[in-house]
């Protein structure tokens, strides 16, 4: 990790692994900023922004020399990943996702608390039907392991941090801290 350069990091991994959490968390330490895919790519009442209104404010804030940035839309991949010098992947498993993907989603429905530009989870809109977040997180959690593994493969720069686990998480952060 010492030779990890940390100037612009992506955070990726499934819903609810802690990508937030843990850019957040990055974000202090570094003091660098952070932002959400999610907030640039959802307008209010939960409608997806133009494709090229996203892309555009991905780019200004990946042109930056330093930034934290977290989600996994490959359509700006070019943007993100391909700018960032270190790749931080939550690689964890798919029980441990659900169980913190219930417990969030009942904690954000509870408290309504405002996610990005006035939208807030609901027991609805993230546990019933196709369009929920539990489904999301069942049709792409395979699909994503793929990807991130033939990336991580394909990596000639050594830029990917792979965590298999919280445990690994925090020992990573603890060494930031000690930096």
């Amino acid at each position: 990790m010492s030779n990890q350069n940390f100037n612009r990091i992506v955070i990726v991994g499934s819903s609810s692994s802690g990508k937030t959490t843990l850019a957040r968390e990055l974000s202090k330490l570094l003091a660098q900023p952070h932002q959400e895919l999610d907030f640039f790519n959802w307008g209010p009442n939960w409608t997806e922004v133009p494709k090229e209104t996203f892309r555009k404010k991905v780019d200004e804030f990946t042109a930056n020399e330093k930034w934290i940035i977290d989600g996994n839309y490959g359509r700006v991949q070019d943007l993100t990943i391909d700018r960032a010098t270190t790749v931080i992947w939550l690689d964890y498993s798919l029980p441990l996702i659900l169980s913190r993907f219930f417990r969030r989603s009942f904690r954000r429905t509870i408290s309504k608390e405002e996610l990005w530009n006035g939208n807030r989870e609901t027991l609805k809109n993230s546990m019933w039907g196709k369009e929920s977040l539990l489904m999301w997180i069942l049709q792409v959690y395979k699909r994503n392991r793929i990807r991130y593994n033939d990336m991580v493969e394909n990596d000639n720069q050594n830029k990917f941090v792979i965590m298999k686990n919280p445990k690994e998480t925090k020992r990573f952060l603890l060494e930031i801290r000690k930096a």
